[in-house]
């Protein structure tokens, strides 16, 4: 029922019977209890904390590859999973490096049906590894997401639903092969991933959960937005007013942000079979 409705149906009552009575001390009942629950959330840290202690990606302005990341956390397993996406770890040290309540403790989290969604590092720190369980504590700890954006199939137009914001983001791409969910969380840091592989790019079916800073602020920052309205597949670097924020960087992240974000799917995946094949020999005269 909404804010409205519920008025209407109290000023109608004007308290005259016990039905409206009851109706009117569970509604305050309920909203001491909304009141009380969301009170119980802890804020989330200051962007400014999170983007000082994040492990970022060696391949993206960060210093860490996935098995250098490992070895620095004390994890020493043999499990696959953890070499192949270790967003979640990344997070998890984040929030451990933090302290205090942020930290993940050393009890071992249960959350998804896989019955153990962390592993232990040094002092028995726990960090989660799966980034799919990342939603359910982060809702728990946090309180729901500022932005839950469902199956979304613009990677472009999905990125503006949080544009100009700074928190943490989960992201949920579906397999080509069984439709099956996997997970992903990386800071966002106002218009990119932060020292992080773009997650959204690339994908044409996305669901996504977007928890601000208390302290998100991206005043000053170089936006496509304030430059003439959002970039499109198909969009030059110079169609927008003003000089793109890319036109100073150098021609490989240039190539990279067009192929990553302007050229079609198709175009990629062809390009990139003419760069693979092997050209016939051609014979000795």
């Amino acid at each position: 029922m909404s804010e409205d409705s519920r008025g209407s149906v109290l000023r109608g009552c004007r308290f005259k019977s016990l039905d409206c009575l009851a109706y009117s001390w569970g509604l305050v009942l309920w909203m001491a209890l909304v009141t009380v629950t969301n009170a119980q959330k802890l804020p989330l840290p200051l962007f400014a904390d999170l983007r000082t202690h994040y492990p970022g990606y060696l391949h993206h302005g960060g210093h860490f590859r996935n098995h250098e990341l490992l070895r620095m956390l004390g994890i020493t397993t043999t499990n696959s999973l953890l070499l192949h996406d270790t967003s979640a770890l990344r997070l998890s040290s984040t929030l451990n490096k933090i302290g205090g309540a942020h930290s993940l403790g050393t009890e071992l989290i249960r959350l998804s049906k896989f019955g153990q969604d962390s592993i232990s590092g040094f002092h028995n720190l726990q960090y989660i590894f799966l980034p799919i369980a990342y939603g359910p504590y982060l809702a728990d700890k946090y309180g729901y997401p500022n932005i839950s954006k469902l199956h979304q199939l613009d990677p472009i137009q999905t990125k503006h639903q949080f544009w100009g914001k700074q928190g943490i983001l989960r992201v949920i791409t579906y397999t080509s092969h069984g439709n099956q969910p996997k997970g992903h969380v990386a800071l966002w840091d106002c218009n990119h991933f932060h020292q992080s592989k773009d997650w959204i790019a690339e994908n044409n079916l996305l669901t996504v959960e977007f928890w601000e800073s208390p302290d998100s602020n991206c005043t000053g920052q170089e936006s496509t937005e304030g430059r003439g309205g959002a970039i499109r597949p198909g969009d030059s670097l110079q169609s927008h007013q003003g000089a793109h924020p890319l036109a100073d960087q150098p021609f490989k992240e240039r190539a990279k942000y067009i192929k990553a974000h302007l050229m079609p799917t198709n175009a990629r995946h062809s390009s990139t079979k003419l760069r693979h094949r092997k050209l016939p020999r051609v014979p000795q005269r």
